[in-house]
């Protein structure tokens, strides 16, 4: 008797169960469409002539054969009048920028998490909380006064008009992030400090202990800022907008993000089929780097609020 009522407990503790997996999976079934809903219709949009879009904007594809462009809006924009056109030298541009910035982010996210880990010194938790605090003040409120120290060292250099000069700002501002350097702190605190110790009585420096030991343990993680690291740089618009507009109308200069913007807002009305396939076709580095990098994302997230 006793038997068939833990069992009948069981059971029902696993109808709720299920339940709540249900409820759940809906619930991320409606965020899920929500969230794709935009990259749907600029898809459906991407295949649409410039006719169809007008007389059916809120469609998803076209309605009709008629209103099927193909990829006709998707070959202009690589090779226009025999020339290399504008966009693979803003994906360049991006790409570029992307590079750099994940470079810095890797190097100075992780270095920063090991000494506040790993190594004693005064005041490292007092720093640690300055930097904690830094992560509440908006990011827009410093835009006036970078944008003052780049025309400032520009003009007494007289760089400001150059590519080299614009790019270095473009990157630099974004070369380290608190929340980054926190995720990975987060995981090295869960390394037992044993591990480091026997290393520096067996006579090995910082560097080789942060490259030998740290780094192969860490690498789900620094994926992970690196994945951050990229898509912040891709579709970062508002400074690289800023920079770019002081430095001169240069359209070969600007990134992906800041050419689209430009573009969809002046010429709307009769390219927004060419608007969208740009779109589509800057996706694609994300799409990229996701596919390689999800496995090391979800185990990353797992592994930076592990603690001994």
């Amino acid at each position: 008797m006793q038997n068939d009522t833990i069992i009948t407990m069981h059971k029902k503790k696993a109808h709720k169960y299920t339940k709540g997996q249900i409820i759940a999976f809906a619930i991320l079934l409606v965020v899920c469409i929500l969230w794709a809903f935009p990259l749907i219709y600029m898809l459906g949009a991407s295949f649409k002539t410039e006719q169809e879009i007008v007389l059916n904007p809120t469609g998803l594809f076209p309605s009709s054969w008629e209103g099927f462009a193909g990829i006709d809006n998707y070959a202009g924009f690589i090779i226009r009048e025999g020339k290399l056109d504008n966009m693979p030298k803003w994906m360049m541009n991006s790409l570029m920028s992307a590079f750099f910035g994940v470079a810095l982010n890797l190097i100075l996210c992780t270095t920063a998490s090991y000494a506040f880990v790993f190594c004693n010194f005064r005041g490292r938790k007092t720093l640690f909380k300055i930097l904690l605090f830094s992560m509440t003040i908006p990011g827009i409120i410093g835009t006036t006064a970078s944008f003052a120290i780049f025309a400032n060292i520009g003009k007494s250099i007289d760089a400001i008009g150059e590519y080299w000069y614009l790019y270095f700002w473009i990157i630099v501002p974004g070369c380290a992030s608190v929340y980054n350097m926190y995720l990975l702190k987060n995981f090295l605190e869960s390394i037992p400090k044993d591990i480091v110790e026997s290393a520096r009585t067996d006579g090995a420096s910082n560097f080789r202990i942060f490259a030998r030991i740290i780094m192969p343990l860490a690498k789900s993680t620094m994926l992970l800022i690196g994945l951050f690291a990229f898509t912040g740089s891709w579709n970062n618009l508002l400074w690289p907008q800023i920079v770019i507009s002081a430095s001169g109308n240069h359209e070969g200069w600007h990134t992906v993000t800041t050419a689209l913007a430009g573009h969809a807002t002046s010429n709307s009305l009769g390219s927004m089929g060419v608007n969208m396939a740009t779109a589509v076709f800057s996706l694609i580095p994300i799409i990229i780097v996701f596919v390689f990098t999800q496995n090391r994302m979800i185990e990353g997230l797992a592994t930076t609020g592990v603690k001994n």
